[in-house]
C-alpha cells in the first residue's frame, strides 16, 4: 500500500523523535552505570523529556489562549513501578488514515528503538464500532493493515482478544497485538468487564512462578511492585501474584496504542492504562489537547494535507429548504442522489472507476416500540423512500442498536469482502440516527439529510465527517463528486454553517472552515465568492513549467514521475551497506527484551532481590532473511536487492569474527543501520541521476507548445473562494489597500503569518510587477529527486530591463521550526538547480508569450533571513 507524502512525512518525524529518544536513553542508562561504579545509588532519569525538549524547535508549536505562540511543554507520565512511558501522540484528522499509521509507527516503534519484533502490543479502541471495524482490518491477513504487522513482525503476528488465553512463548515468539475497548482496559473501577481484568484465571500459567515456589513469587512481587495479590494464607503459601490478565500486562510491558486517544483524558483512563507498565504509548487523535499538557504532540496532520492529497471532499455545500417539511428535505436529497448517479456513471465510462453515491439519512427515533406521529422514525424513512420516491427496497439499510442492516452487506459472499463498495451491492440509502457517528468508513457517502428540525444541529456536528471521504482518495474529472452535501430543513442557516464548523473541527480538521459553501433558499453565512485579477493584468496568459520527462521511444514529453522515472534507473547494483565496518554489536542481551522472568537458579537464599534479568533464547535461531528484506522495503522497494546487500553485510560481519548468536540478537539494530544507508545513498543516487537526466535534455524544466496542453500550468483567471461575512480582506501594513496582488482581494484566512510578511515586502517593492499567493488547491507543484512534491507559496513577477524578458521569482516560505531539516535543504539543492537550469537558456520554454520570454528563479525564504535573500531590486540591474 503506498503510503501519502503526508503520511510519510509523519513516519519521518517519528523516526526523528526516536532517535533521539534512543540517544537521551543511552545517556540516562550510563549515568546510572557510571554512579554504580562509585558506591552510589541511582534510577534512570525522565529521558523522555530530555528527548522532547532537545526537540523542541521541530515540534508543531502551542498557540495559547492569548494568541502567543510556544513550544509544547512535556508531559511526562510514569508506570506503575515508577519507570518513565515515552508517550507521544500522532494529531491525524478522521479519515486520515489513523490505523494504518499506527501499523507502521509500530514497526518503527519496534525495529528502531526496541530492536525487536516480537512482544504483546495493547491496541485500546474506544467504541464497538471502532473495535469491529479495526479488528477486521488487523484479522485478514490480506488488509494492508494487516500486511503492515507482518512486515513489523517478520511475519508472526497473533490477533488476541481480551478474552483468549496465550503463553507465554507466544509473547516470546511472535507480535501479539491484543485488541480491546477502552471501557475494559482503563477503566478500572467502572464496570464488570473492567473488573474481569484483574481477576484470577487459570488462561495464563506460563507467565508466573508455580504456586509452591515461594522464592520465585517472592522475588516477582519485589520485581514487579504493582502486582494485584491474592491471600493463599489459609493454602499455606501466602501473599501470591494474581494469575490476572491485568498482572500478565504489568509483567510483559506492553507496548499500548490508544486509538481516538482524546477519549482517554480521564485520570481514571490514563492512570490505568499507565499502570500496566507500558513501555511505550502511541496515541492517535483528531483532537488531542496539547494546550492543557494532556498530550505530547509530535506531529500535526492538517486537514489541508489530507486536501492536497485528495482524499477528502471539498466544499461541503449546506443546501436548506427555510420551512419545509422533512418529507421536502428528503426529496431533494434523494433528487440530488439521482444526478451525482447519473454523473458517476459518467465517471465509470471516461474513468473506469466505479463509485455508487449513497444518502446517509439521520433520523429521531429507530426502536420498532419507538414510532409515533410526533418523532421522524427509520420506518417512516423506509416508507416514503420506496412509496413516495421510488425507491427499491434492496437500495435501502437501517443501522441502529436494534437492527444492523448494514452487517449483513458485510456477510454477503458475492461481494468478496467489499461491502458497501462492492459494484454488486444495491445499497443506495443508509438510515440511522447514532450509530453511525464514529467508526463508520465508507467513502461513497456523499449526502447527509439532517431530517429533524430539534436535532439537526448536533446531527451535523456529529456526523458530517462520514461523508467527506474521497472514494480511492482521488478526485474524479467531474467536480459534483468531489464535494459532499449536507441537507437540512432547519430555518436558520447559519447555525447550520456554524455547525459543520464544529464537526471539522471535531474531526480534527478546522483549518478547512472555509471549505463549506451555502445553497438554497438562504445565502446567509458563507458564500462562494469569485475573485478577479486585476483590470491591468485580465486576459495575460500566464504559464508556469513542470518538470518533464521525454520517453525514451517516442519522444515526447510527459510530466515527470519519481516512482516511474526516476526509480528504476538507479544503479542498484552498487548499493552496499556503507557502515558495515563501523557497525557495532552489541554485546548486550536487551535487543530482544520481550517480558520479565525471574531466574531462579541467580538467588541467593538471602540477600536482595536481583534486577531484573533480559532474556534471550534465541541463540540457536537463524535470522529470517525474507523478514529482515521487508522491513528494508521502504528504503529499497527493490526486494532481491535488499536481499543481496542484507546479506553481503552478514557475511562481512561474520568475517569480522561476529557469532551467529550475536548477529541474530543484533538484526534488527542491523537492519535499522542498512535503512538508513540505503536512503542516504538513495538520496545522493537520484540527485546524481536527475541532474544527469536534466543535462541530457531527457527532463526539461521549460514550457513546451506541443503535446498535451496541461504540461504547462496555467494561472486562472478568476478564483473561487467560501468567504463568510466575518472574513477580512488583506491589507498593507499601514493598513492602505494592496496594490499589487494579481488578484483583489486577498483574504486574511489565506496566508500565515511569515507569508503575511513576505506579502506586505512584495507589495511595497518597487521591482514588483506583481505578486501572487499560490494556493495549493491550484496545483502547481514542483517534483525533484524525491518522492515528496513541493508546493511553492509565491509567484513574483519581477520587472525587466525593456527587453521584453519577464522574470518570475517562486517563494517557498519556512518557518524557524523547519530550519535545517533534511526536507528544507532537499528544497534549497532543488530550488537552486532549477534555477540554474532556467537561467542557462535564453527562454524557459519554446512557448513564447504575448508579453515576452520567461525566466525563472526559486528561493527558499527563511523565517530568520527572508528579507535579506530576497534582494528583487538585484534583478532588474
Amino acid at each position: 500500500m503506498k503510503l501519502k507524502d503526508y503520511q510519510i512525512d509523519v513516519l519521518d518525524q517519528l523516526s526523528v523523535y526516536l532517535a533521539r529518544l534512543a540517544e537521551k536513553r543511552t545517556e540516562a542508562e550510563e549515568f546510572v552505570e557510571f554512579q554504580k561504579t562509585k558506591g552510589r545509588d541511582a534510577t534512570v532519569g525522565d529521558y523522555c523529556r530530555d528527548a522532547w525538549e532537545s526537540l523542541s524547535d521541530q515540534l508543531p508549536q502551542v498557540t495559547r489562549q492569548d494568541g502567543t505562540i510556544v513550544s509544547p511543554a512535556y508531559v511526562s507520565r510514569t508506570d506503575g513501578v515508577g519507570r518513565p512511558i515515552p508517550n507521544i501522540c500522532l494529531k491525524v484528522p478522521t479519515g486520515g488514515g489513523k490505523t494504518l499509521l499506527a501499523s507502521v509507527a509500530l514497526d518503527r516503534i519496534n525495529t528502531e528503538y526496541f530492536r525487536q519484533q516480537t512482544g504483546l502490543v495493547l491496541w485500546i479502541v474506544p467504541s464497538e464500532a471502532i473495535y469491529s471495524q479495526t479488528w477486521r482490518a488487523l484479522a485478514n491477513r490480506e488488509h494492508p493493515y494487516r500486511q503492515m504487522l507482518e512486515r513489523a513482525s517478520g511475519g508472526r503476528v497473533k490477533m488476541l482478544e481480551k478474552s483468549d488465553a496465550f503463553h507465554a512463548t507466544d509473547v516470546d515468539n511472535q507480535l501479539c497485538v491484543m485488541l480491546m475497548m477502552l471501557q475494559a482496559g482503563a477503566v478500572k473501577a467502572k464496570s464488570k468487564e473492567a473488573r474481569k481484568m484483574f481477576q484470577d484465571s487459570g488462561k495464563y500459567p506460563s507467565f508466573f512462578p508455580d504456586v509452591d515456589d515461594e522464592l520465585s513469587n517472592e522475588a516477582l512481587r519485589e520485581l514487579v511492585s504493582n502486582m494485584d495479590l491474592t491471600d493463599l494464607l489459609d493454602e499455606g503459601y501466602g501473599l501470591m501474584p494474581k494469575h490476572s490478565l491485568g498482572n500478565v500486562l504489568r509483567l510483559t510491558r506492553p507496548l499500548v496504542i490508544i486509538d481516538e486517544g482524546h477519549k482517554a483524558y480521564s485520570d481514571t483512563a490514563l492512570n490505568t492504562i499507565c499502570d500496566y507498565n507500558p513501555r511505550f504509548i502511541l496515541e492517535l487523535s483528531a483532537t488531542p489537547n496539547a494546550r492543557e499538557h494532556i498530550s505530547n504532540v509530535v506531529v500535526n496532520v492538517s486537514g489541508g494535507d489530507l486536501k492536497n492529497e485528495q482524499m477528502i471532499k471539498l466544499p461541503i455545500n449546506i443546501v436548506n429548504d427555510g420551512g419545509a417539511d422533512w418529507k421536502h428535505a428528503l426529496a431533494a436529497s434523494k433528487q440530488k442522489l439521482d444526478e451525482l448517479q447519473k454523473a458517476a456513471h459518467k465517471v465509470q465510462n471516461n474513468e473506469n472507476r466505479y463509485i455508487r453515491p449513497i444518502l446517509l439519512v439521520r433520523v429521531e427515533r429507530t426502536g420498532k416500540d419507538q414510532r409515533d406521529k410526533h418523532a421522524i422514525h427509520a420506518e417512516d424513512v423506509r416508507e416514503y423512500l420506496i412509496e413516495k420516491l421510488g425507491a427499491s427496497a434492496e437500495e435501502i439499510k437501517v443501522k441502529s442498536s436494534e437492527m444492523d442492516e448494514l452487517a449483513d452487506v458485510e456477510k454477503q459472499p458475492e461481494y468478496k469482502g467489499q461491502g458497501l463498495l462492492s459494484d454488486f451491492c444495491p445499497v443506495r440509502y443508509v438510515i440511522t440516527k447514532d450509530a453511525l457517528r464514529e467508526g463508520w468508513d465508507c467513502p461513497f457517502a456523499y449526502i447527509l439529510a439532517a431530517l429533524s428540525r430539534t436535532t439537526a444541529a448536533t446531527a451535523i456536528t456529529q456526523m458530517v465527517g462520514r461523508v467527506l471521504r474521497q472514494p480511492g482518495a482521488q478526485w474524479t474529472g467531474v467536480d459534483a463528486l468531489n464535494e459532499c452535501y449536507v441537507y437540512t430543513h432547519d430555518a436558520d442557516v447559519q447555525k447550520a454553517v456554524d455547525n459543520v464548523r464544529k464537526g471539522l473541527q471535531e474531526e480534527g480538521m478546522g483549518d478547512l472552515a472555509d471549505g463549506i459553501r451555502v445553497q438554497g433558499a438562504s445565502q446567509a453565512g458563507t458564500r462562494r465568492k469569485t475573485i478577479e485579477r486585476r483590470e491591468a493584468f485580465k486576459g495575460l496568459k500566464i504559464f508556469m513549467p513542470r518538470v518533464l520527462s521525454k520517453h525514451y521511444r517516442t519522444g515526447q514529453w510527459r510530466q515527470f514521475d519519481y516512482e516511474r522515472d526516476l526509480l528504476p534507473r538507479l544503479g542498484w547494483e552498487s548499493l552496499s551497506f556503507r557502515g558495515v565496518d563501523q557497525f557495532v554489536v552489541d554485546d548486550r542481551d536487551k535487543i530482544d527484551r520481550t517480558r520479565v522472568r525471574v531466574d531462579v537458579d541467580d538467588l541467593a537464599t538471602t540477600g536482595p532481590v536481583p534486577a531484573l534479568q533480559e532474556v534471550s533464547e534465541h541463540s540457536d535461531l537463524q535470522i529470517d532473511i525474507a523478514a529482515m528484506v521487508r522491513l528494508l522495503l521502504d528504503a529499497i522497494p527493490n526486494p532481491w536487492q535488499g536481499a543481496r546487500i542484507f546479506n553481503d553485510a552478514v557475511a562481512n560481519l561474520r568475517k569480522r569474527g561476529i557469532s551467529d548468536a550475536r548477529l541474530f540478537t543484533n538484526r534488527l539494530a542491523l537492519v535499522d543501520a542498512i535503512k538508513k544507508d540505503l536512503k542516504s545513498q538513495l538520496r545522493e543516487l537520484g540527485e546524481a541521476e536527475f541532474r544527469r537526466m536534466l543535462a541530457d535534455d531527457e527532463l526539461s524544466f521549460q514550457l513546451v507548445s506541443q503535446g498535451d496542453p496541461d504540461l504547462n500550468w496555467e494561472l486562472a483567471e478568476t478564483l473561487y473562494l467560501d468567504v463568510s461575512d466575518d472574513d477580512k480582506v488583506q491589507s498593507r501594513k499601514n493598513g492602505t489597500p494592496l496594490e499589487k496582488s494579481l488578484f483583489d482581494p486577498v483574504y486574511q484566512k489565506e496566508i500565515n503569518t511569515l507569508e503575511k510578511e513576505v506579502a506586505w515586502y512584495l507589495d511595497a517593492d518597487l521591482a514588483v510587477s506583481w505578486w501572487h499567493r499560490i494556493s495549493v488547491k491550484q496545483d502547481w507543484h514542483v517534483q525533484g529527486w524525491q518522492r515528496n512534491r513541493i508546493y511553492p507559496d509565491f509567484l513574483v513577477c519581477v520587472k525587466g530591463e525593456g527587453n521584453g524578458t519577464i522574470r518570475f521569482r517562486v517563494l517557498e516560505t519556512k518557518g524557524m521550526h523547519l530550519m535545517g531539516n533534511e526536507d528544507t535543504k532537499y528544497k534549497e539543492r532543488l530550488f537552486e538547480l532549477l534555477s540554474e537550469h532556467s537561467a542557462t537558456n535564453d527562454s524557459v520554454g519554446e512557448l513564447l508569450l504575448k508579453h515576452g520570454k520567461q525566466q525563472l528563479r526559486f528561493d527558499m525564504l527563511l523565517e530568520d533571513n527572508w528579507r535579506t535573500n530576497l534582494k528583487l531590486e538585484e534583478m532588474t540591474g
